[in-house]
């Protein structure tokens, strides 16, 4: 099966003054099929649309604790949708999850940020995900695993509750 994407992003303001996020996830799938003679290319497609108001995201998050600005959600948010980084924003994004400075996004650390924009998203349905990248199994994340789930796309499916 083949995969191919496409993402588009709308923020209104800007990244110091955000006031809404909108991004549109769509998702094609290919698919070879024989049937008899012919062969043909079976195409699917899934789109994903998320539009967070800095209102709506206060209001989410008011029950939460060690809650994430929300010009820091952003921050951290597009990387994880768009799939890949521009300059110093992934290294921005794995800085600011990482709250206790310790060099290692924890699975709690990474639950501060996803229950917003997925509330699927629990400690025991990371830590299944996030041993696909854990190569020493202690339930942390380096800043090159992070990069690692950025780069392969495995944060998208994550907040695209593909978990």
């Amino acid at each position: 099966m083949d995969l191919e994407f496409s993402v588009t992003e709308i923020i209104s303001g800007n990244m110091d003054d955000v006031r809404e996020i909108h991004y549109q996830f769509e998702e094609f799938s290919y698919e070879n099929t024989t049937t008899g003679i012919t062969n043909k290319k079976e195409r699917r497609s899934r789109v994903y649309d998320t539009i967070i108001t800095r209102k709506q995201y206060e209001f989410l998050s008011e029950n939460l604790r060690n809650v994430l600005s929300f010009e820091n959600f952003v921050r951290i948010l597009r990387p994880f949708i768009m799939g890949y980084y521009q300059d110093n924003q992934l290294r921005e994004a794995f800085q600011i999850l990482d709250k206790d400075r310790s060099g290692t996004i924890t699975i709690q650390e990474l639950c501060n940020f996803l229950p917003i924009i997925n509330e699927f998203a629990t400690t025991e349905a990371l830590k299944n995900y996030i041993k696909k990248l854990d190569i020493d199994a202690d339930d942390t994340l380096t800043y090159d695993q992070f990069r690692s789930l950025i780069l392969k796309g495995i944060g998208r499916d994550i907040i695209c509750n593909h978990i």
